[in-house]
């Protein structure tokens, strides 16, 4: 689909957008057609004669409207707990652990939040409030075209789903704004600049949401949703946070929007047993970034939240339905000293606990092929299907028995030699066209390749091992039978 696109009217007197339009995200995603009833307001008073079609979207009037004296629109994102040893046995007792839970990228920027309020107004809040639309956060008014257009067809979306005839009261999606920092010598700053209600200017390469060194992930500014709610009164009393997969389902639809997908979809356990450790965020590789990868560009951490969080039949048990996992690297930059805490209180306890009821100890790092474009996440699956038993059979006749049963080639040994194997025949049958994608997912494969091997070797040695064994016993046993057989 084209990139979703605004027609600019007369500016309105009293107030000044962007003078550069939003690119919103470099990403572009196959999503439907914006819906015909859809309208698009920027933050106005109200929409007048507006128009629309699947290409473009026209936009009658941009005039801000003050900053209410309350806050009764504003619906507070809520924190996110740690997760400790005594939350995590709070939650088994429930229960609720053994159902399903997802795990996806935690984003490294501020909290803000898009409202449609009576499908007319569009505000924006930070994490305590919304805010006064001259208010300089991070550069936000850069994306206004995008983010209007979004939570426009997002309520339409949201109307169409739930069967909601009448005036929708008010639209909310949560998420991070983040980016405009990547210190890569051949990505260049951004040379965007944006223009805020007052006329003040705003450099967004001058943009600091992050002061940390890592994650990092465009030189421009992005946005990443997380969560939408909606009221169909207005009212805070009756909002209603959508599931994931709901979440997930109208998100898509969204044009060029930027939203959380699983890494992890199963157990609480199976969540907390991603690597978290070691986890590159996949995100500049999205962005556009993909030949120019930052090394040790970990991810902040992931958010593990149950896939019906909000639904009153799961809160009323009274636990955590979401939490948050830093990476302990991650911690000491934020928090320095706090290394060796994460460590003792997850890393040491709730997470090793989780490692051995899913994975008999082995890290769970994986490739989801949820964070992937259709070529590569075809390419990963593709090569995965050639790490199996028959290859690890073959790998293992070349190696012999003798040097399996004396230690001179080992587990990890027998890993490398198997991912190779399946990398080598994968290379041999693929399409040109995935050897031109980009260096970090090139890289990504071999990760991916060797993570699968070892995940097969992991459940096979033992029985791989024993089964030498048997056999070499068996010789053993015939040799001796026949030497004592000569002997007489």
């Amino acid at each position: 689909m084209r990139r979703l696109a605004l027609r600019r009217a007369p500016r309105c007197s009293h107030a000044t957008l962007c003078s550069s339009r939003g690119s919103g995200s470099v990403l572009r995603r196959q999503a439907s057609a914006l819906l015909s009833a859809t309208a698009v307001s920027p933050p106005c008073l109200s929409t007048t004669s507006t128009t629309t079609s699947s290409q473009s979207l026209a936009t009658p009037r941009r005039c801000y409207m003050p900053l209410p004296q309350n806050q009764e629109d504003f619906s507070a994102y809520a924190e996110i707990d740690l997760p400790t040893e005594t939350r995590i046995d709070a939650i088994r007792r429930t229960g609720i652990a053994s159902q399903e839970w997802v795990a996806c990228e935690k984003v490294h920027g501020t909290n803000f939040a898009i409202y449609l309020i009576n499908e007319s107004e569009v505000r924006f809040a930070k994490r305590s409030g919304i805010m006064d639309p001259s208010e300089n956060f991070f550069g936000y008014h850069l994306l206004i075209d995008d983010f209007t257009a979004q939570v426009r067809a997002l309520c339409a979306l949201l109307k169409r789903k739930y069967g909601v005839t009448g005036r929708m009261g008010r639209v909310v999606l949560h998420g991070e704004l983040f980016g405009a920092k990547y210190k890569h010598p051949l990505v260049p700053k951004s040379t965007k600049w944006c223009t805020l209600p007052n006329k003040k200017r705003i450099p967004i390469s001058g943009v600091e949401i992050q002061s940390e060194p890592f994650p990092q992930y465009s030189p421009e500014l992005h946005y990443f949703a997380f969560d939408v709610k909606y009221s169909v009164s207005g009212a805070e009393e009756d909002v209603v946070l959508l599931p994931f997969d709901d979440f997930t389902e109208v998100c898509s639809q969204v044009p060029n929007l930027l939203y959380a997908k699983p890494l992890v979809r199963g157990t609480l356990d199976e969540c907390l047993a991603f690597d978290v450790e070691n986890f590159i965020t996949p995100l500049p590789a999205l962005l556009g970034l993909g030949n120019y990868p930052l090394e040790g560009n970990l991810a902040e951490g992931v958010v593990i939240r149950h896939v019906r969080r909000g639904d009153p039949a799961v809160e009323s048990s009274g636990v955590s339905t979401i939490i948050k996992l830093r990476c302990s690297s991650f911690m000491e930059l934020k928090h320095p000293g706090k290394q060796q805490e994460l460590k003792a209180t997850f890393l040491d306890t709730v997470r090793a606990g989780a490692l051995q009821r899913v994975r008999k100890g082995k890290k769970v790092t994986v490739l989801a092929d949820s964070m992937l474009p259709k070529l590569e996440a075809a390419a990963n699956a593709l090569l995965l299907n050639n790490v199996s038993e028959g290859r690890l059979s073959n790998v293992l006749s070349k190696i012999g028995r003798e040097p399996l049963l004396t230690g001179e080639v080992k587990q990890e040994d027998v890993v490398l030699m198997l991912a190779q194997d399946a990398l080598k025949d994968f290379l041999k049958e693929t399409d040109p066209v995935v050897l031109n994608t980009s260096l970090s997912f090139r890289k990504t494969l071999i990760r991916s390749v060797y993570f699968a091997a070892e995940e097969l070797l992991q459940g096979e040695w033992k029985r791989v091992m024993d089964r030498l064994k048997a056999s070499q016993t068996e010789i053993d046993a015939a040799i001796a039978a026949q030497e004592k057989a000569e002997a007489q």
